[in-house]
């Protein structure tokens, strides 16, 4: 419970800067997913500063955000101020009893799941179900699990937990790009869609 608590705090205070994640461009694959479809409702789960919620509501979706980091909720609050955007960023966290009453025509999430422990995942799910509308995509990015021992990442079997309620659409394997340019960690975008 206390490393919990200890990264949990140390998470946090990486906003006190600007952490490395937070690169202020959002990707081509959410680019191109807003490019191919009508705008709805989406939520940005691990939402960060902002960044998505500013890009899709330049595609004229209506968005919320949810972060863990109480910094980094009250910066994505401002981005949105300034920029005039109708918005809602919560502070909350995803694998919990997080209290979001509506249902989203896009799901996104950039490096939230892939951190996520064993129990928590499970608590993701349901989640998942709940927020995610029929006919809704869910769109994720994260690292690939690359030790057995160690959970961070995902693995062939959390696609296939989410394919037990999601059918998968596409799934790309790289990887993670890295602000000097160079190559990171193997890494995956998946793109999944919940049938009527």
């Amino acid at each position: 419970m206390f490393d919990k608590i200890s990264r949990l705090i140390r998470f946090n205070l990486r906003y006190l800067g600007q952490p490395p994640w937070d690169t202020g461009v959002s990707p081509p694959e959410l680019i191109d997913f807003l490019e191919s479809g009508m705008p709805g409702r989406a939520l940005d789960v691990g939402c960060g500063t902002g960044t998505n919620l500013l890009t899709m509501a330049s595609y004229d979706w209506q968005v919320v955000g949810v972060d863990i980091a109480l910094l980094s909720v009250l910066k994505a609050r401002w981005k949105l101020h300034q920029a005039g955007v109708q918005g809602r960023v919560q502070f909350g966290n995803v694998a919990g009893l997080l209290q979001l009453t509506e249902s989203f025509d896009l799901v996104l999430d950039m490096g939230c799941y892939h951190s996520l422990g064993p129990r928590e995942r499970v608590v993701y799910h349901d989640n998942l179900i709940r927020w995610l509308a029929p006919g809704g995509t869910y769109l994720q990015y994260a690292h690939l699990q690359t030790n057995s021992s160690d959970p961070h990442g995902v693995s062939d079997d959390d696609f296939l937990q989410f394919s037990r309620y999601l059918d998968l659409q596409w799934r790309k394997d790289n990887a993670e790009h890295r602000p000097d340019g160079g190559g990171g960690r193997p890494a995956t975008w998946a793109r999944f869609e919940r049938p009527f």
